[in-house]
């Protein structure tokens, strides 16, 4: 691919927080459509730090809703938190793609940043382009886009042939939306969105919290087989609350929920006079810095696999609050070739007010979402979506 002398360093910085805007202005697919401009712009430059600056600006341009999660979750008086936190995941995720100089190292930097360790804060990854740009291809599709980001790259032996490579994977991913069909939504599965905030370890607080849900899957679930509530909507698991859930579910219906217990995010389940002890799941991935804090040993922990689990004779797959961005996770996800995802997500802290230079906090359940889009359109999987805010 030809250089970009023109644009020069100085630009390279704003053109990738061009690209890492477009997550920010909605829940489609501009965000992962945007994300392969990160590969297309990173190998038009020959110094390093170039491709630095361009992945950093795009890191930080979307990452911008790190700041007011914090703020959310700790209060005004950890913005400074917030923004390191903001700053210093822009800087370590920019980093491999300073040595992109080929395409090999670009593959590299691609997994690098999408996979544990460094993949735990590793959302905007370009994989997620694999969904806009050839959805319903599951594995072919990210193996296409591995080839997209390898054909970038000049210098290399079939230089006179990338131009028919790309024009080819072009025609593909054109074919691919032409023949393209949504999945068909699940009859009987219905996701319920509430407006819960924590009860903070006020016991009178959860068991009103825990009424507010039961009322809303009452209403919104009625006729439903299963009615999927939205990540950590409950406070705890423990007898008292199993019990209030066991005795309002209707007969017939199975109602998912998302609850905190002592060590993990988990999913339970709740049928007429029976609430499980045991959880269906646990999360594979938490907030680094929110609801996970490695030091500490009052914190939620990572299950790091997320396993499939049946419901109604489906397999589920669950996708739990930042686990929608972590790529990783979406791997383990195909894996398993689930029936079904749920995508869920707490996003209580999203009408925290808004830092005056930054988009509002909704901007962070906005990118969840898209990224969901693009995986599911990627493993052609019907979508469940449930969040609080």
């Amino acid at each position: 691919m030809a250089r970009w002398p023109a644009l020069g360093l100085l630009w390279m910085l704003p053109a990738g927080a061009a690209l890492g805007a477009c997550w920010l202005v909605g829940d489609g697919l501009l965000g992962p459509c945007a994300s392969f401009g990160l590969v297309a712009l990173i190998a038009g430059q020959q110094r390093p730090l170039g491709r630095f600056m361009a992945a950093f600006g795009y890191y930080a341009s979307g990452s911008t809703p790190i700041v007011v999660a914090v703020v959310g979750y700790w209060g005004a008086d950890h913005a400074p938190l917030g923004v390191v936190a903001w700053l210093g995941a822009s800087l370590l995720l920019a980093t491999p793609w300073t040595l992109a100089a080929g395409r090999w190292a670009a593959l590299g930097a691609l997994a690098l940043t999408a996979l544990p360790p460094l993949g735990v804060i590793g959302w905007l990854s370009p994989l997620n382009c694999a969904g806009v740009l050839f959805p319903g291809t599951s594995w072919i599709g990210l193996g296409l886009v591995c080839i997209s980001v390898a054909a970038m790259y000049s210098g290399d032996r079939v230089h006179r042939l990338r131009g028919a490579v790309l024009a080819a994977l072009g025609l593909i991913a054109v074919a691919s939306n032409l023949i393209y069909e949504e999945p068909t939504p699940l009859y009987g599965w219905v996701g319920v969105s509430t407006h819960i905030e924590p009860a903070r370890g006020n016991i009178f607080g959860a068991i009103a919290n825990n009424q507010r849900a039961i009322r809303a899957g009452t209403v919104h679930g009625k006729n439903a087989r299963v009615v999927v509530f939205p990540e950590a909507i409950l406070d705890d698991w423990r007898p008292g609350t199993r019990q209030q859930f066991a005795l309002a579910v209707p007969s017939g219906q199975t109602w998912i929920l998302g609850a905190d217990t002592d060590s993990s995010d988990v999913l339970v389940a709740v049928t007429s006079g029976n609430a499980r002890v045991r959880p269906l799941t646990r999360s594979a991935g938490l907030i680094l810095g929110g609801n996970w804090l490695p030091g500490s040993r009052h914190t939620l922990r990572p299950a790091w696999w997320e396993p499939v689990f049946v419901v109604e004779h489906r397999r589920v797959w669950a996708a739990l609050c930042v686990e929608q961005v972590q790529p990783w996770t979406w791997l383990e996800a195909m894996f398993q070739h689930p029936d079904v995802v749920l995508a869920l997500s707490n996003g209580w802290w999203a009408d925290t007010p808004a830092i005056s230079w930054l988009p509002t906090g909704a901007a962070g359940l906005a990118i969840e979402r898209a990224s969901s889009h693009a995986w599911t359109r990627l493993m052609h999987r019907p979508v469940v979506w449930a969040v609080n805010q």
